[in-house]
């Protein structure tokens, strides 16, 4: 994983897509003003749709003759749908965002450009210009100014924001299509990490993200994430990520219980609240299923 520069032919956008009618045509559109001036395809994966996406996409195809669509309806899941997405890309440099986000137009340049260098690389995530106060409540804005940290391991970019140079996918095999909602990400980038993998941060690709606003969907969300937790836990333990702290927990659950009034408050606490139940609910029940304490 040498600093050398690295041409490129052909760059590959890899987008999975479920039930999408509502959001892909702006992240279509966004990609048609792309900055980039080398070659580049889209290669949708429509995941099972119950909705128009499928009859949206055929409209695109006429005015987008870049963009490929792969028929994913037999297997659902977000791994599953982009290791079949690499599978069907010609690009040596492969880029991945999600069919409800809106990339900013330097994003495709932004990510070719650290990947001549570099083997991985991610993003920055936007969180306001798509959200309102209830998402934002549930799941306030940061800092992008550098990878994601969350488990004080290994650095990652979101899946909705990165990329990576084929050969790595190859000699990864692929996503790991058992992590089906949360660590899906996480888990591939830690792999190419320890794998020998440079991952680099690219502070001009920014996907302007959009993030659940219903309080249903965004407990499920949460709920998804704690479950991911233990799981990657049992299988990273052993290469140095730290379990997390008893006192933590603790204080977190003491925190639920006095914000437990939050329930019936207005929609924005409500919102957190929820959200935060639900990730520790999730990281509680998921331990007991791999026997590994990740609380």
């Amino acid at each position: 994983m040498n600093g050398d520069v690295r041409p490129v032919d052909l760059v590959s956008v890899v987008i999975p897509a479920r039930n999408a009618e509502t959001t892909i045509a702006a992240q279509l559109e966004a990609l048609c003003r792309q900055t980039y001036q080398g070659p580049w395809e889209v290669v949708v994966v429509e995941n099972g749709s119950s909705d128009g996406t499928r009859a949206l996409l055929r409209c695109w195809r006429q005015r987008m003759p870049q963009l490929r669509v792969v028929d994913c309806a037999e297997a659902r899941g977000v791994n599953h749908a982009r290791n079949l997405g690499c599978r069907h890309a010609h690009g040596d440099f492969v880029l991945m965002c999600d069919a409800d986000d809106v990339v900013a137009p330097g994003w495709m340049a932004g990510l070719v450009d650290a990947l001549r260098t570099d083997p991985a690389v991610g993003g920055a995530l936007e969180r306001r210009l798509l959200n309102g106060p209830v998402a934002l409540a549930a799941r306030p804005p940061k800092k992008s100014d550098a990878l994601l940290d969350t488990f004080g391991f290994l650095p990652y970019p979101a899946g909705a924001n990165c990329g990576f140079h084929r050969e790595l996918w190859n000699r990864l095999g692929g996503f790991d299509e058992s992590y089906r909602y949360g660590g899906d990400d996480t888990e591939f980038f830690w792999r190419a990490q320890l794998a020998g993998y440079r991952l680099a941060f690219a502070p001009h690709a920014v996907v302007h993200y959009r993030l659940r606003d219903e309080t249903r969907a965004i407990a499920r969300q949460f709920y998804g994430y704690g479950r991911s937790h233990p799981k990657l836990y049992r299988e990273f333990a052993g290469h140095g990520m730290p379990s997390s702290r008893p006192a933590d927990a603790a204080r977190a659950w003491w925190t639920l219980l006095v914000q437990t009034p939050d329930l019936v408050g207005p929609v924005d606490r409500r919102a957190r609240f929820l959200a935060q139940l639900a990730l520790r609910t999730g990281r509680l029940v998921s331990s007991a299923r791999y026997r590994r304490c990740y609380l």
